[in-house]
């Protein structure tokens, strides 16, 4: 089935301008067709609209030759991966995730179970079929949907930064797949911002402006007196949020400079986070305060949705800066500098709701609040996922910039960024059976 699409305009519910407009394009069965482009360009407009999650406000969009809308019956041969895993699991375990929408399809149960078995076992889920899929990391979530997609064997996948958070021995795991289902003739939408996947992809479609990326590159390994001392316990019990290491951890993070948490997806990179923002305790994980912080540590989540609640980008991006005692009109002229720094129009973007932004935007208004805040401890959850390059670039430089004076630990897959930070790195890790 080939998906065709013509003269197509998305307007986002609530906006009053298309964020894409006049896209006309064509996708073949098995062919692999990445979008890309600019933080807040409208990837993820189109790439819901081609799935027929949104309506088009132009144009028209066809899988052979059956329009393709939100009451569309051609969308049973579609399956879509949203960029925010909350928004989409729906079951109380792995098992049942991965086979409702079978059963929604009026598949035979033993035909579902064999699917979700089969499902399973090639994206290594096998031993977390009876799991609450929320209690996994963001990692082990993009593979419970991408499994749910593909165990429909749907003719169309439309999958919005489907392999963000994942480690590379899962990223390599679900572009095995791919391949082996384009194969079988799947046509794939695959909105990225990895260049390996955009190499790796037949066509590569651009959405918005393309910005060329001055290379940042830093050495921040962390310096000065000892802060805090962490050491780690092996695990103890099979279940509840904790970090699966193999061997016992033991590291120190400095008064300035990066500190980067790397490993599998599920090794327990923002359990360690939360712990040392304060967030969650255990008896697994002790930390040894050297000294008492100037002010206290700020933590940035994976899901920057989860943390977003002011109706306006100004007061979202100051709210910690002011709740903390920086002077409002100084945090204000940092957060313009910083939003110039990354690309962004700093007035037009201060002024914008928050619900309007894109998942990339919002992550970076949360991560600019967080560095122009008062903090002892600046703790970062996968701050570039979905990012485009040129604001990974910007991004970086002003992290190095702050830690400069403070330290910054990271949790991270982007392993060629942190390496661009000079960051000291932290292997956090757990076995593959346990992830």
């Amino acid at each position: 089935m080939s998906l065709v699409c013509r003269g197509l305009a998305v307007t986002p519910p609530g906006a009053t301008h298309p964020a894409v407009e006049n896209v006309t394009l064509t996708v073949a069965p098995g062919e692999w067709l990445a979008i890309a482009g600019e933080n807040g360009g409208g990837k993820t407009s189109l790439a819901l609209a081609l799935a027929g999650l949104w309506p088009a406000s132009a144009g028209e969009v066809t899988l052979a030759g059956e329009a393709i809308h939100p009451a569309s019956p051609a969308r049973v041969h579609i399956a879509c991966v949203l960029q925010d895993p909350g928004s989409q699991l729906l079951q109380p375990t792995v098992g049942d995730e991965i086979a409702f929408a079978l059963h929604n399809l009026g598949r035979e149960p033993a035909a579902i179970d064999r699917a979700v078995r089969e499902t399973a076992a090639t994206f290594a889920l096998t031993d977390e079929l009876a799991r609450d899929p929320r209690t996994l990391s963001a990692g082990g979530q993009q593979r419970v949907l991408i499994a749910a997609a593909a165990a429909l064997e749907p003719a169309l996948l439309v999958a919005d930064e489907p392999t963000a958070h994942l480690d590379p021995d899962a990223r390599a795991q679900v572009l095995d797949w791919l391949r082996g289902a384009r194969a079988r003739g799947l046509a794939a939408v695959w909105v990225t911002q990895d260049p390996d996947e955009l190499h790796a992809a037949d066509r590569v479609f651009r959405v918005g402006a393309e910005s060329a990326a001055s290379e940042v590159r830093g050495c921040a390994p962390p310096a000065g007196e000892p802060v805090v001392s962490i050491a780690v316990a092996l695990p103890a019990g099979a279940s509840g949020p904790r970090v699966r290491c193999r061997t016992p951890l033991a590291f120190t993070i400095g008064e300035r400079g990066i500190t980067a948490l790397v490993g599998p997806n599920g090794a327990g990179k923002s359990v360690l986070l939360a712990a040392l923002g304060g967030l969650a305790e255990g008896g697994q994980i002790s930390l040894s305060w050297r000294r008492t912080l100037d002010a206290p540590p700020i933590l940035t989540l994976q899901y920057p949705e989860l943390q977003v609640f002011e109706e306006k980008v100004a007061d979202e991006v100051l709210y910690a800066a002011r709740v903390r005692g920086r002077d409002p009109a100084d945090a204000l002229a940092a957060a313009r500098d910083a939003f110039a720094r990354l690309g962004f129009e700093p007035e037009a973007l201060l002024g914008r709701r928050t619900w309007e932004l894109s998942t990339g935007e919002k992550r970076l208004v949360e991560t600019v609040g967080a560095l122009i805040a008062p903090a002892g401890l600046i703790l970062l959850d996968e701050p570039t996922a979905g990012l485009d390059a040129r604001r990974r670039h910007g991004l970086a430089d002003r992290i190095l910039a702050r830690a400069a004076t403070t330290p910054v630990v990271i949790a991270s897959q982007d392993r060629r960024w942190l390496e661009s930070l000079g960051a000291e790195r932290v292997e956090v890790a757990g076995p593959a059976a346990d992830q």
